[in-house]
């Protein structure tokens, strides 16, 4: 009996560690939208949330599983609002009747479909998500958010793989570090309204307006910290391009004030408000304010062009070149101005006179014996000869 009581105890500590109960709250789950929710924290695994077949909002807080399952959808089968923060999921599964997922700030990699049809908003922000094939299905879906994400393929984003959310209305895909924008197919965004492309590096010449056209409802479009440097505009086409556009956010750009106060001008001739920061920007060195946003105004300066080559002279005189001074040497016919062909000569003129002084000392001797042999009396073959000379 007693081991029996142990046991139960024990299965019921192991099951309180690993469940949570459902604690009802106003939940704020972004800056100023709060929802009453059942808030389950630390939960460790997803079937192990009491459930509860009235809720309709729950927040998952802190959680440490890995995959959020049919199972869980189970549990609350009139769940229509699911926030997940702070957790350690990995994998998400969008199942039944949920109308609105905010799972900003976690490790979701994935994300699976199951019915879903009822999916108005997703927000997938903050994610090391890299794969949205899965997120084309939902058909229904009206807002979508990307930011900050790895979904973008080499510095691309091809709005080609939503052309099928034909209700979407919002799309943020701010922070994907995209340098270029595609749309393989030119297949339609017909229902969007609002795109926000903030805080990517696009690459001027690549940025091309015409690729808006697409979008024949947009009428807000966010282009905060692009570091544009330049920006071709064409009068004629600003509303073809952009038949509905309203507002434009330009701030954190670096286009030259010249060009910026043009663009601006252009802009609100057009009916296009560009939307000014509602406090002024600190600009750096060499960059100035102008409707509250800074722009280029230091131009380093250039050197005339002259347009017609043949025309530029060169001059062709020579560029007189500074040496050390440094003794000259005498230089042979060869070209050999080494110091030591002084020495070679006078070793040689020496070895001439020395062959002429032996010569001639050979000469002489010859001569002297000559002569005495000519004057030499006959001597008696055994006679000492006393002045024989050699």
């Amino acid at each position: 009996m007693k081991l029996l009581l142990i046991a139960l105890i024990a299965l019921y500590s192991i099951q309180e560690a690993l469940s949570a109960n459902c604690l009802i709250e106003n939940y704020e789950y972004a800056p100023n939208y709060v929802a009453e929710c059942c808030v389950l924290k630390g939960l460790k695994t997803d079937g192990a949330a009491s459930g509860d077949s009235s809720v309709k909002c729950v927040a998952i807080v802190n959680a440490s599983f890995k995959r959020l399952t049919t199972a869980f959808y189970e549990r609350f089968p009139l769940l229509e609002h699911l926030i997940v923060r702070n957790s350690d999921l990995e994998f998400l599964h969008i199942s039944r009747n949920v109308r609105k997922i905010d799972a900003s700030g976690n490790k979701i990699k994935s994300v699976s479909v199951q019915g879903g049809d009822a999916l108005l908003e997703l927000n997938l922000r903050s994610n090391p998500i890299n794969d949205i094939d899965s997120i084309g299905g939902l058909l229904s879906l009206t807002k979508l958010d990307l930011g900050n994400t790895s979904v973008a393929k080499e510095h691309t984003f091809d709005f080609d793989q939503l052309a099928r959310l034909t209700n979407l209305t919002e799309l943020y895909i701010d922070g994907l570090d995209l340098y270029y924008l595609d749309n393989t197919r030119n297949r339609p965004l017909r229902s969007l309204r609002l795109l926000d492309l903030s805080r990517n590096s696009f690459i001027p010449s690549n940025f091309q307006l015409d690729s808006f056209r697409a979008m024949p409802k947009l009428e807000m479009l966010l282009m905060r910290h692009c570091l544009l440097s330049t920006l071709s505009i064409y009068t004629e086409e600003l509303r073809t391009n952009f038949p509905s556009l309203k507002q434009i956010y330009l701030e954190g750009n670096q286009l030259k004030c010249s060009l910026f106060s043009q663009l601006l001008d252009l802009l609100k001739a057009n009916g296009i408000e560009p939307v000014e920061p509602e406090q002024p920007e600190q600009c750096k060195q060499g960059f100035s304010l102008v409707s509250q946003m800074c722009c280029e105004s230091f131009i380093a300066p250039v050197p005339p062009e002259n347009t017609n080559p043949s025309s530029i002279e060169t001059d062709h005189s020579p560029i007189p070149t500074v040496r050390p001074e440094t003794p000259e040497t005498p230089t042979d016919p060869a070209g050999d101005s080494s110091p030591q062909s002084d020495d070679q000569s006078f070793i040689i003129v020496g070895i001439a006179f020395a062959i002429i002084g032996v010569a001639g000392a050979i000469i002489s001797v010859i001569l002297r014996k000559k002569r005495k042999t000519q004057e030499r009396h006959a001597v008696p073959r055994n006679e000492p000869n006393e002045n024989f000379e050699m």
